[in-house]
Formats: C-alpha cells, sequence, structure tokens
C-alpha cells in the first residue's frame, strides 16, 4: 500500500517540475523572440516620453505635503472596514469601540487642522 505522505510528496514534486519546465520555456520563447535592435540612447533618460530634463535629477528636492493626507485617508479607510466588520453584531462594546475609533479620527484631523498641515484652502 501507498502511504499518503508519498503521494502528496509526489504530487508536489511532479508540480514543480512542470512548473519548471513551463517557465524554462517561457523563457526560452522570449529569448528567441526579443528585438534585437540596441536601445534608443534617450531610454536611458529621466523622463523618456520626450521631455528634456532640466538640471541635475539626483538633486531634486520632493515636498510631502500631501503625506498627512494619505494618513488620514489610510485611517479612515481601517475605520471604514472595522466598522463594517463590526456592523454584523451590534452588542454595545462594538458600537463603542466603533464611536471611539470615529472620535479619535475626528480628533486626530482637528489636530492636524489646527497646527496647520491640513488646510483646506488656499
Amino acid at each position: 500500500m501507498i502511504e499518503p505522505g508519498a503521494v502528496a510528496f509526489t504530487v508536489v514534486a511532479v508540480a514543480m517540475v512542470v512548473g519548471g519546465l513551463v517557465e524554462g520555456a517561457s523563457l526560452l520563447i522570449n529569448k528567441l523572440l526579443e528585438d534585437k535592435t540596441p536601445p534608443h540612447p534617450d531610454k536611458f533618460e529621466s523622463y523618456e516620453c520626450g521631455e528634456l530634463t532640466i538640471g541635475d535629477p539626483q538633486s531634486v528636492n520632493y515636498t510631502v505635503n500631501f503625506y498627512p493626507y494619505l494618513v488620514a485617508f489610510f485611517v479612515a479607510e481601517v475605520a471604514s472596514i472595522l466598522a463594517l466588520a463590526a456592523s454584523g453584531s451590534p452588542k454595545p462594546n462594538t458600537l463603542i469601540g466603533i464611536g471611539l475609533l470615529y472620535f479619535s479620527l475626528v480628533v486626530g484631523l482637528v489636530w492636524l487642522r489646527k497646527i496647520g498641515i491640513m488646510r483646506w484652502t488656499r
């Protein structure tokens, strides 16, 4: 009688061999069908869409002014997912927890507005 562990090992080994053959065949086909022309020199520029680079691209300073909005959006999304998950069992403790979560979200947004990071007007 064949042991179940040996059958599972055989199935996994065969799947790995078949996967390796498929991957190897796809790499070989890709190598045979690839474009043999050398790349254009502009391909390695910072902007390959035709825009000329002004100055040194390595010395450009990027601002992170949008980062607080990203964090606030992420926290709001997590709060919404938790509220959706908690809506299946509206027990008092669950409702209090979700209420505190939204309260902390509002307090965080008010704090960001107060210190001047999030300005809704120009």
